[in-house]
């Protein structure tokens, strides 16, 4: 039976920390690059083992999140030098350019999904759920609809109220206001 290498446990937990506390980041800025589901996905398991592999190498006086995004940004090119083929997909350069504007907005996503976190835990139970099964769940407004005994309007009408005073919500506490 094969035992660790004294440290490849305390490498591996290091690993988590950092990467479970910036993965959502990571996520969103390859979803920013590549708006098919499956595709983002596939690119995002990718990143997570590269990010794994190149561990090792990372200096831990740097910033875990640029390098993650860097590495990032390398398999959302990668992806789209495979698809470049298929005549709908972007040039490589306005990839770059998107690839570049999308790191520099990167930052910008803590404080904002802290203040929707906040926001969020403001609502109602009722509320709560309506997100949680409508975006968490990806559930269809009208699987909604008839679970709760209301009309699809109804449905798309209550997501439509929540999402403008939850945006109201976080640019108030991005302001420095409370809502």
């Amino acid at each position: 039976m094969d035992r660790e290498q004294p440290g490849e446990a305390d490498q591996y937990e290091q690993f988590l920390r950092l990467f479970t506390r910036d993965q959502l980041r990571v996520m969103a800025y390859i979803r920013s690059l590549i708006h098919d589901y499956a595709a983002a996905n596939d690119v995002f398991q990718e990143t997570s083992l590269v990010l794994w592999r190149r561990f090792e190498s990372y200096d831990r006086e740097l910033e875990f999140l640029p390098w993650a995004l860097g590495i990032a940004r390398n398999q959302v090119r990668k992806h789209w030098r495979s698809i470049s083929r298929d005549r709908h997909v972007f040039s490589y350069e306005l990839i770059s350019e998107l690839s570049e504007e999308a790191l520099g907005l990167a930052g910008e996503i803590g404080p904002r999904q802290r203040a929707l976190e906040e926001c969020v835990g403001l609502l109602s139970g009722r509320q709560r759920d309506l997100i949680h099964r409508f975006y968490g769940e990806n559930q269809s407004a009208t699987s909604i609809a008839q679970v709760w005994n209301r009309s699809v309007y109804a449905v798309y009408k209550a997501l439509k109220v929540m999402r403008r005073s939850l945006l109201e919500c976080v640019e108030s506490r991005l302001a420095g206001e409370n809502p």
